[in-house]
């Protein structure tokens, strides 16, 4: 679950409470798309390319201050002539747009991710089941409180699930790390 833990801190607030529409929100945000071998030879094959050209852009990366309210910070915050020449990488290797380009990168990189930390919807599941028996099993709430948190615990797990990446995705990442190694190490 660490792969989810960094992006769901908005969506717990200060109070310890969570804030489902942000869950909702971060769902959104972290679309993802099924991956064919197709779409991760041409993101592999685009990758060299599409850093350099970001290379030649230096200090524009999304910052906390510059992100949008809607979440699509990185996007958002490109300037024009730094999101044109991505286009062109991105158009030029088979993608609609920069836009496909960017969601076919998150969700080889969930997958990639999701593999790596051998991870699973089923652990996802285990904690939601144990969250739910705690609340089953807890004498000092009310039957309407214990309703309540049974409900909240079933609900945030399905809106989990749906940022884990899909299991066709994994499977096919598997398939293909020796391909996408080299892109997927931070460097």
């Amino acid at each position: 679950m660490l792969i989810l833990a960094a992006p769901l801190t908005p969506a717990f607030g200060q109070a310890g409470g969570i804030d489902m529409e942000a869950l909702d929100r971060l769902a959104e945000d972290h679309k993802q798309v099924p991956l064919t071998e197709d779409i991760i030879n041409r993101f592999v094959a685009s990758y060299p390319e599409m850093k350099a050209v970001g290379a030649k852009f230096p200090q524009t990366e999304a910052t906390e201050d510059k992100a949008s309210e809607d979440g699509d910070d990185e996007l958002a915050s490109m300037p024009p002539e730094k999101r044109k020449a991505m286009e062109e990488v991105a158009t030029k290797h088979g993608f609609k747009d920069l836009d496909e380009w960017m969601t076919v990168a998150s969700t080889v990189a969930m997958s990639y991710a999701q593999l790596r930390e051998g991870k699973s919807r089923q652990d996802l599941q285990t904690m939601i089941d144990r969250a739910v028996t705690q609340a089953e099993n807890n004498p000092k709430v009310t039957q309407e409180q214990r309703k309540r948190a049974i409900a909240q615990y079933r609900e945030i797990g399905d809106k989990l699930a749906k940022l884990q990446p899909l299991p066709a995705n994994i499977e096919l990442v598997e398939k293909m790390i020796g391909k996408l190694a080299p892109v997927m190490k931070i460097q």
